[in-house]
């Protein structure tokens, strides 16, 4: 279904029928014919949304009724080998201020796993579409309402190995991985492999260490690899000092810009200090092997904390191709309130994070009411006279054949009282081009409370900031900076046992160093939906 919808719009419709086909079957189909492993829940929605602002301009505003008519399923199937979870949703959406808008948006989730050999090793595949913004800088936020949205295709199928025992832990995986989206922007196909093997708690004499993965990317012609292993191996002696030995490698090569085909393989000696059975600390001087290298020596240290099972610190530091390098993970659990923190840098190929500046010129008719007269960006009327040309600068999203930095920030705590949770969410993300140095920041801080009303009843408020800066250290100050304030409030109630509505409220501000990017949208939302 997925690869129907990527194809045209005929096979986009015959993919709705069968999906609809489907489900209508399964509504008739007594559940004596279902084996009793099998859950399987279709359902049928209504949404119907008020936005006063559907064109998302500040000034001339025009308002619209979208109806969303959403066929949906979730299917989950278990036994002692075969695991598969399906979840499915097909939306109609239809507007009141200008039918020519209207369209299907496809979205689903499928996982599923296959045991060959006992428990040890399995077949996986994934396969996913969703709906993403067409363009960050247009608009960050984008969703079936706005319609400004794409869909985006992840299919994955390998195998997976693991075993272990007291005297060691093993896993491994050869994963194929496909990206398509809709606007060819973003797509790539490839295989990554990774392996992972510590001791286990019956070795005696001798500890290790073992991390690698392989990422091997194409699209049209351009590859890209990314390899990283690190090991170490070490003795284990009477004392809390134990030495062993470090080796890392890591090579960021291929046709990409800004590949680095000079790796950074070094070596060193190092002591892990075991303070106690669930605290160690790593610490090893680097040694660079080669010549014309971009580092010099380094050094590396680890923590790994686990005061008890609620609680858990992993830290570390140390030197790669690009610098200095840093990885948080730390985790607390107590009755009611769960804490989350990690950091992470990685390197990927083929994001949706290039944009090209381009001069346009936006004409507009002459002594026009508001900017929503004019025609888009680029575009020139057959005759001139009546418009006037005004220069303007837009953001193009481009095929990104380039090594990225990101640098990840995530935290989130959990506050889980009798009736009511309270959940803070915050990320920080850093997208640095290898090739141009161009740095991107995408964050957002999330505080949400859910109050249980009743049995049957539910209340959900919560207030969003989301700040995009896009070419953040460019002489002048960036180029972009986009600010989404938002606070939103839904009320849910199950008015059977399978017939659900909830009702949201949600207002939106948008500022920008851009000035036609700034608005206000306010929505009212209501649905409708049975499960069968």
């Amino acid at each position: 279904m997925a690869m129907v919808v990527k194809t045209s719009n005929f096979l986009k419709i015959k993919a709705s029928y069968i999906t609809i086909s489907l489900l209508l079957y399964s509504c008739i189909t007594p559940n004596t014919l279902l084996a009793s492993e099998w859950t399987f829940v279709p359902s049928l929605g209504l949404t119907e949304t008020y936005t006063n602002n559907i064109n998302l301009t500040n000034t001339d505003k025009v308002s619209s009724l979208v109806s969303q008519f959403i066929v949906g399923a979730d299917a989950n199937y278990t036994s002692k080998k075969l695991q598969f979870s399906f979840s499915g949703t097909e939306t109609f959406a239809g507007y009141s201020h200008d039918s020519e808008k209207n369209n299907a948006y496809l979205a689903l989730n499928t996982n599923a796993s296959y045991s060959l050999w006992q428990d040890n090793l399995k077949v996986i595949a994934s396969s996913s579409v969703s709906n993403i913004n067409r363009n960050a800088t247009e608009n960050s936020l984008a969703d079936l309402i706005t319609g400004d949205t794409i869909q985006q295709i992840d299919n994955a199928v390998g195998l997976t190995f693991n075993s272990g025992n007291s005297n060691y832990i093993l896993g491994t995986s050869l994963i194929y991985n496909n990206v398509q989206t809709e606007d060819d922007i973003g797509e790539s196909h490839g295989f990554s492999a990774t392996i992972n093997s510590v001791n286990g708690s019956a070795a005696r004499n001798v500890f290790w260490d073992v991390n690698g993965n392989f990422i091997n990317q194409k699209n049209e012609g351009y590859t890209s690899e990314n390899y990283q292993f690190e090991t170490k191996i070490g003795a284990i002696t009477d004392y809390k000092i134990n030495p062993f030995l470090r080796i890392y490698n890591e090579r960021v090569t291929g046709t990409l810009q800004g590949s680095n085909p000079e790796a950074i393989p070094s070596w060193g000696p190092g002591i892990r200090f075991q303070a106690s059975k669930h605290f160690i600390i790593d610490l090893s001087y680097n040694y660079i092997i080669g010549e014309n290298q971009t580092s010099d020596d380094y050094t590396a240290i680890n923590i790994d904390w686990q005061p008890s099972e609620r609680t858990s610190l992993k830290a570390g530091y140390s030197t790669r191709f690009f610098g200095d390098s840093y990885e948080l993970d730390f985790t607390h659990r107590t009755r009611r309130l769960t804490n989350t923190v990690s950091y992470h840098e990685t390197i990927n190929a083929f994001e949706r994070t290039n944009y090209q500046e381009i001069d346009n010129d936006l004409w507009c008719p002459t002594n026009a009411a508001s900017i929503n007269d004019c025609l888009p960006p680029g575009q020139v009327p057959d005759n001139t006279n009546g418009f006037e040309s005004i220069p303007i600068t837009t953001s193009v999203l481009e095929q990104s054949n380039q090594f990225t930095l990101n640098k990840i920030w995530l935290w989130q705590t959990k506050l889980a009282l009798s009736r009511t949770t309270f959940t803070f969410a915050a990320s920080y993300n850093q997208t640095e081009s290898l090739s141009t140095n161009i740095v991107d920041i995408y964050a957002d801080a999330r505080l949400t409370m859910t109050r249980r009303l009743s049995s049957r009843s539910n209340m959900t408020v919560f207030v969003d900031y989301t700040q995009n800066i896009f070419d953040k250290y460019i002489p002048g100050g960036p180029y972009q900076d986009d600010r989404y304030k938002t606070i939103s409030a839904t009320y849910d109630k199950s008015l059977a046992s399978s017939l659900n509505t909830f009702f949201t409220l949600q207002y939106l501000d948008r500022e920008s160093n851009i000035a036609r990017y700034d608005y206000t949208e306010a929505r009212a939302s209501i649905n409708l939906t049975k499960d069968f």
